[in-house]
């Protein structure tokens, strides 16, 4: 199991890749490029986004159990 720092790490990455994932959609939906590639992009970041999620449950649960 990673240390605290490790998994904290690793939810700002998954922040930060949501952000920058947010964004290509948000300029594919404002293109003309086709859907298939807006989809494939929203799959992306649903997958970080459960990722994050994952991690801040853990995270949570390691700040509990500190106390």
């Amino acid at each position: 199991m990673s240390n605290k720092f490790d998994l904290l790490e690793e939810y700002q990455a998954a922040e930060a890749k949501i952000a920058e994932l947010n964004d290509v959609c948000e300029k594919i939906s404002h293109s003309s490029r086709g859907r298939h590639l807006l989809d494939a992009y929203d799959e992306k970041r649903r997958d970080a986004q459960a990722e994050r999620d994952r991690l801040g449950v853990i995270l949570e649960a390691m700040s509990a159990a500190e106390d």
